[in-house]
């Protein structure tokens, strides 16, 4: 089935460029630096989560090297649909209190569809990409440091509970400040390694050059690596439609940021880390634990200190996700209803949730995950083309 899917995404992707004229490539940088970016922060902190290491990482171990080029190659072409995605977030939107929400649940004009699509959204995205985020945090943390578990949810407990009593004004004026400088400290972190290296990396380009291309590693790494792309920039999930509808800026701004994104994204996230990896794999052997191979490359690529800089990374990749996710699930209850006690079952059923990622372990989370997934990118589709013929 998601063959099949992954055929009508790239059909669909070529169509809507061609609709487009192609302006889903034309990217002012000066102009989107003038302007308010809190859209563009909180779809960074939707999407640049712990998967954005770790997904590149697993997709490499699965699918070869080939799989990078399919992540790279495929996120630039649905940016289309991602111009589409952001331009029906802001035109459906609504307002709550003196701000903008908004999502896939606002597109969809059939009743049904909407709840089902708000169901899937927080099912997904609220609560089960967040018991993601906080597996993983937990698994680098016990792979570094002597402790228990119990102390690591106790602590998140407290981190949590600070949390869900945020205003969302108080949740965006976090991602403002948090984001650009994780951002940014991954950047100078992964760049210093690559160019200390240099030379290791253009040996091990010349060794891995002729697996990369070769028919059947191309074939293997496709599926692995267009599947990697689609959970990365989250296509179709409903959290760039999300993000956009909060923008202040100029419509076409608004749609720019969620464009730029999906390059900060697979373009640079995803070269930086694979450079590491093949930095590393040049003189080690590639594991097929993906926690264990990110953990002992930082370790084999900076020392000791490597492993600190990666579990501080990780921690803030996982809590902008998981400020996200509780940002998104608390504006559509907020807007749904006024009762402070479903509000409060919501906010308890978040930290119960989350905190079970400690204890569950994510192939099980995928499990499940992966069909959710699916059936949002097929409605969502659907929104998408029933919109075409009413413009």
């Amino acid at each position: 089935m998601w063959t099949i899917l992954i055929i009508f995404l790239f059909c669909f992707s070529v169509y809507l460029s061609v609709k487009l004229k192609f302006q889903n490539y034309k990217i002012n940088i000066k102009e989107l630096i003038r302007n308010d970016k809190t859209s563009l922060y909180l779809t960074l902190g939707t999407k640049v989560g712990v998967g954005s290491i770790i997904g590149t990482t697993s997709s490499i171990i699965i699918g070869g090297f080939s799989s990078v080029i399919w992540i790279i190659l495929f996120s630039i072409l649905t940016t289309s649909i991602i111009y589409y995605e952001a331009y029906l977030g802001r035109k459906n939107r609504v307002k709550l209190n003196n701000d903008y929400i908004g999502g896939p649940n606002f597109i969809v004009k059939n009743k049904l569809l909407s709840f089902i699509s708000l169901i899937l959204l927080l099912l997904i995205y609220t609560f089960m990409f967040q018991m993601i985020q906080m597996n993983t945090i937990s698994n680098m943390i016990l792979l570094n440091v002597n402790i228990s578990k119990k102390l690591i949810l106790i602590v998140f407990l407290i981190i949590l509970l600070v949390t869900i009593n945020l205003k969302i004004k108080e949740i965006l004026n976090i991602m403002n400040k948090i984001v650009p400088i994780m951002c940014l400290f991954f950047i100078i972190i992964c760049l210093y390694g690559i160019i200390s290296n240099y030379d290791i990396l253009f040996s091990s380009i010349e060794v891995y050059l002729k697996d990369i291309f070769s028919i059947k590693s191309i074939l293997f790494g496709m599926i692995i690596g267009i599947k990697r792309s689609i959970f990365m920039n989250e296509l179709l999930i409903g959290t760039t439609s999300l993000s956009a509808s909060t923008d202040k800026n100029d419509i076409n701004i608004s749609i720019k940021y969620q464009i730029l994104s999906i390059f900060f994204i697979t373009i640079t996230m995803t070269l930086l880390i694979s450079s590491l990896i093949l930095i590393y794999i040049y003189n080690n052997p590639i594991i097929n634990d993906y926690n264990l191979l990110i953990n002992n490359i930082f370790h084999t690529t900076y020392g000791s200190i490597g492993t600190l800089f990666l579990i501080i990374i990780i921690i803030l990749f996982g809590f902008t996700t998981i400020l996200s996710g509780f940002y998104i699930g608390k504006t559509n209850i907020e807007y749904l209803t006024k009762s402070k006690l479903i509000l409060n079952i919501f906010k308890l059923l978040f930290i119960v949730v989350t905190l079970s990622g400690i204890i569950i372990n994510n192939f099980f989370i995928w499990k499940y995950l992966d069909n959710l997934i699916f059936i949002m990118i097929i409605i969502n589709s659907y929104s998408i083309i029933k919109s075409l013929g009413s413009d």
